[in-house]
């Protein structure tokens, strides 16, 4: 008896905008697409090419134009933070299982600014190798003002 397993990489974003009393004002759910460079550094990781322990972003920006697999950046203006990871777990997912890795960032309150977003996306950073954008999702536009922090949480599916 054979074995198939057919399972892709994908990911689901939350936003959440809260008051400084940590109140939630907006919250919002997006999948994304793994982009082709994102599927390109998990292959070389796997292969052995790519090593060490490389540095999670989150990225956000202006661009609402489609997802494409080949999309290597966001619009500008654009803000990125170091995110944060939880350790990896094995969740059943249509039953299957799979690994999910969380990863998030809080943008700070950004006072008498104001900035429109429509688009955001995880940036790896390894030493001696350029950024990859690994995913990128649309969205209708949000709003930054005063004083709301902004978390973005990845749910990343193995």
């Amino acid at each position: 008896m054979s074995l198939h397993e057919k399972q892709t990489l994908s990911g689901r974003l939350t936003i959440e905008l809260r008051t400084p009393d940590g109140r939630i004002v907006t919250r919002r759910q997006h999948d994304n697409l793994i982009t082709t460079t994102g599927k390109s550094l998990v292959a070389r990781i796997f292969s052995g090419e790519v090593t060490g322990k490389p540095e999670l972003r989150i990225a956000i920006g202006s661009d609402a134009h489609d997802v494409k697999p080949d999309d290597k950046n966001l619009g500008e203006p654009r803000d990125e933070v170091v995110a944060t990871t939880k350790q990896v777990t094995v969740v059943s997912e249509d039953g299957q299982q799979r690994a999910l890795a969380t990863v998030t960032a809080t943008f700070p309150p950004i006072g008498d600014r104001r900035q429109e977003l429509h688009e955001a996306g995880i940036v790896i950073r390894f030493p001696n190798l350029d950024p990859v954008l690994y995913n990128r999702v649309t969205f209708g536009s949000i709003t930054r003002t005063g004083n709301l922090d902004m978390t973005l949480t990845w749910e990343v599916l193995f």
